[in-house]
């Protein structure tokens, strides 16, 4: 039990014996004055204010952010539906992976796939844009559920961000912001130890290098070692953060930096539990059941070199240059039960079976410049810039069968002993494809009065993709390559948002954008859908109050979209590449719903963040689709630091309560057709709705040292995460109990 924890802290504090030396402690002499750096990313901040940053602060907040439109605003100022997870909620929740810190985001569904990939949603559609520090990062078919430790913030910007990313759907952005390089000396480690032998270390050290603090630096190690309530499923991940950032003059400074998430599994599964027996009665199979081989694996590398240049041109011009390179690695084999109808005795499941092996490499570069300009007697702001993007994913062609009966699954409730299949790989290249984007944009906030104003913008630009999927003949000569592409230039994406003060506190806002989003999801005869187009609106209330320490907001939104994409649940993955399809979903989807939302510090020492959101889908027909995701969600986090000889203690808790949700998969109904296979029918599943608490608690024994415990799931509600996928359910993650214990310099 105590292997996988020694193992975490010898990784995680032998790096610490490196990286904070004698010579580095020696710096936080009291004595000694910190050079004062030049901070970017500048924001209005009063004496209480908050400004972009939000570690050390306590707050549940930002007092500014750029995601929605590349304009530093305030969360006030900026015409569209945002959520901020900060530095402080993530530590108060252990919210580790994005996909816990999602979980407790307003407005957003989180659901599994399977025991590897979280899919992630927002009014109504998939959320396939994310951002780190602001630069776009392009996934192929695994997305990095990143480890958190290495972000200060996530922002979250709700509805279409097409002047920021492009193409995308009116679902929502991700941008995650990395933690910077501080003035003075710090240092943090911690260790913690959970249910099911999941344990975790990390360090966290930085401060002033060199030349009077014009070069600081700042590390970031974290090991996890992690079994499961899943049977044979097992995770390791290393994770590795580091960045250079120095004052090259008073107006410049440079940034350099380069983050590693190295994701080790066993057990893993592709799909989800059968929901139904071959007699059409329940499974009911048990949270723990895992119909993986024990070897199972599907793991993921991603390596991100990052840089960035910032100069001040003067008081009120900035000119900002980025470039970001991300390589994600993946070489497993994955043997699941994924498909058929089970049985008392053990029979009747069927294996899905594949190794899993490609890169993906992703290039991008932006460059803009902002600044305020006078006109018509009043101060306004200007951003315009320009942004490239290049993905390449590459896989080796596989040749290679299984030996007769391998997929048939002898006894699908004892998946040990089962043998892992020959290497597939060959020196041969396998499909590869590519996609690129292009575009410049400009974007303004006009003072038109005192209390109105307005943010316009305009994004043109370009989007091509191409996919290749090379064919060879047993002699290993090249017979076929076919081609799948579209291109698509001259794309102009609009953007207007109007703002009326009412009182210094509270704003009324009205926005809109134009949605293209050209697919890279390709049908069952592998052609790419057609784009998507549409429209997006949303009107509001937001206010800022406690020097922007407790925001508010309400939003009505509605869009419309033609032509989305639809999982094809009745297409399996492509054998070879394990590529899922997709089916247009036609015209005429339209989605309107509203939301609401209060977060920050509603006292002092209390933090809250609370969020409710209505999510109406209707298709073409009006009928309504998305069924597989709840119509009505509320999330509410919050934590409280006691007064007095108890001001130590910090108590709080989460809930999350979401309305039912449905889909339909095939029911076995009696007797089988001429080719054997059992008869079947669609037929719904329900989750009906649910809701989930979270506990937690710390105690700072002094400045340095502090404890805490987190119960997540307290009463240990059962319930599906996902239903109807692949024909089955996929179970949400039962009680389970973490203790940390943290020091900081």
């Amino acid at each position: 039990m105590f292997a996988p924890f020694t193992r975490s802290m010898t990784f995680t504090l032998g790096l610490f014996s490196v990286v904070l030396s004698p010579d580095l402690l020696a710096e936080t002499d009291p004595d000694q004055t910190p050079a004062t750096a030049l901070e970017l990313g500048s924001t209005r901040i009063t004496a209480e204010g908050l400004g972009a940053n939000t570690e050390h602060t306590g707050a549940y907040t930002t007092g500014a952010m750029s995601t929605a439109t590349r304009l530093n605003l305030s969360i006030k100022e900026t015409p569209q539906s945002i959520s901020v997870v900060t530095r402080q909620q993530m530590d108060d929740f252990n919210l580790n992976t994005l996909t816990d810190a999602l979980r407790q985001t307003t407005g957003v569904t989180v659901q599994h796939l399977d025991s590897d990939r979280a899919a992630y949603s927002s009014r109504g559609y998939s959320i396939n844009n994310f951002q780190v520090d602001g630069m776009l990062n392009t996934f192929g078919r695994m997305k990095s559920d990143s480890d958190t430790i290495i972000y200060d913030r996530i922002e979250v910007v709700r509805g279409a961000t097409g002047l920021t990313t492009g193409a995308g759907d009116p679902s929502a952005t991700v941008n995650m912001i990395r933690k910077r390089p501080t003035a003075q000396w710090q240092a943090k480690t911690g260790v913690s130890g959970a249910s099911h032998d999941n344990y975790y270390s990390y360090l966290d050290v930085g401060g002033p290098l060199a030349f009077d603090g014009r070069l600081r630096g700042r590390t970031v190690l974290a090991y996890r070692d992690s079994q499961s309530f899943r049977d044979n499923y097992a995770l390791q991940r290393e994770v590795g953060y580091g960045i250079l950032e120095a004052d090259l003059t008073d107006d410049t400074v440079l940034a350099v930096g380069f983050d590693y998430q190295n994701k080790h599994v066993q057990g893993t599964s592709w799909g989800t539990l059968p929901y139904w027996n071959s007699d059409g009665s329940k499974a009911d199979l048990s949270r723990s059941a895992n119909l993986a081989a024990d070897w199972s694996s599907w793991p993921l590398k991603d390596k991100t070199t990052f840089a960035s240049i910032d100069h001040r041109l003067s008081a009120d011009w900035r000119l900002k240059a980025a470039y970001t390179h991300r390589q994600s690695d993946t070489d497993g084999k994955v043997y699941y039960g994924g498909a058929g109808f089970p049985n008392a005795d053990g029979s009747g499941m069927t294996a899905w079976t594949n190794q899993m092996v490609g890169t993906s490499k992703m290039d991008a570069v932006d460059f803009n410049l902002a600044g305020s300009y006078s006109l018509l007697g009043r101060e306004h702001e200007l951003m315009m810039g320009y942004g490239e993007s290049d993905q390449r994913d590459t896989s080796p062609y596989q040749r290679g069968s299984t030996p007769d009966g391998y997929v048939t699954i002898p006894d699908w409730q004892h998946m040990g002993g089962i043998v892992k299949f020959a290497d597939r790989t060959t020196g041969l290249k396998g499909a590869h494809s590519s996609k690129q984007q292009k575009a410049g944009y400009l974007a303004t906030r006009l003072s038109l009065t005192d209390k109105l104003h307005a943010v316009l913008g305009s994004r043109y630009g370009s989007w091509e993709i191409e996919s290749v999927s090379p064919k060879y003949d047993l002699n290993n000569q090249l017979t076929a390559s076919p081609k799948s592409s579209q291109t698509h230039n001259d794309m102009w994406t609009p953007y207007a948002g109007l703002l009326y003060d009412l009182t210094p506190e509270y704003t009324v806002y009205a926005s809109y954008t134009d949605i293209f989003n050209p697919q890279d999801a390709r049908d069952v005869s592998k052609k790419y859908l057609e784009p998507v187009v549409g429209s997006n609106y949303e009107v509001g209330l937001k206010g800022s109050l406690l020097n922007e320490r407790l925001n508010l907001a309400a939003a009505y939104f509605w869009s419309t979209q033609d032509n989305v994409a639809e999982l094809d649940n009745s297409a399996k993955p492509d054998k070879d590449t394990g590529e899922q399809f997709y089916t247009s979903g036609g015209k005429g989807n339209k989605v309107q719903g509203f939301e609401v939302e209060v977060s920050g510090e509603v006292m002092p020492d209390w933090n809250l963040t609370a969020g409710y959101t209505y999510t109406h889908s209707l298709n073409g027909n009006k009928q309504r689709n998305n069924t597989d995701q709840p119509m009505n969600m509320l999330k509410l986090s919050t934590a409280y630091r006691l007064p007095g000889e108890w001001h130590g203690l910090t108590v709080g808790g989460a809930v999350n309560w979401q309305s039912d949700f449905y889909d339909f998969a095939e029911r076995p109904i009696g007797g089988r057709d001429t080719d054997g296979y059992l008869i079947t029918e669609s037929t719904k599943i329900t989750q009906q709705a649910y809701t989930v608490v979270n506990l937690m608690s710390r105690y700072q024994f002094d400045e340095h040292v502090s404890a805490s415990v987190n119960v997540n799931n307290l009463f240990d509600k059962k319930y599906y995460e996902r239903v109807g996928f692949y024909n089955g359910v996929y179970w949400g993650d039962p009680r389970s109990i973490t203790l940390a214990l943290d020091w900081k310099l």
